[in-house]
């Protein structure tokens, strides 16, 4: 975040934490997308998905073995 890119890749950002410490992950992840910065988030943690349902429009795209699935949605 020091050298404020446009694009932040997050690879299961709330992986192996506490749900206090991953809801604060989230937060912040959501501001910076707020404030006009590219978030792509890779989770297999289907909470985390919908928890994000009010707080940003999302394109979700699922994997299943290594192909891209078809019903891509938008939240």
């Amino acid at each position: 975040m020091i050298n404020a890119p446009d694009l932040i890749l997050a690879d299961e950002p709330t992986g192996n934490i506490d749900p206090e410490m991953g809801a604060r992950i989230l937060r912040l992840l959501i501001e910076l997308n707020r404030l006009g910065k590219t978030v792509v988030l890779a989770t297999h943690d289907l909470g985390l998905i919908r928890s994000t349902k009010g707080s940003v429009e999302a394109r979700i795209l699922r994997l299943a073995d290594g192909h891209l699935a078809q019903g891509a949605s938008i939240l």
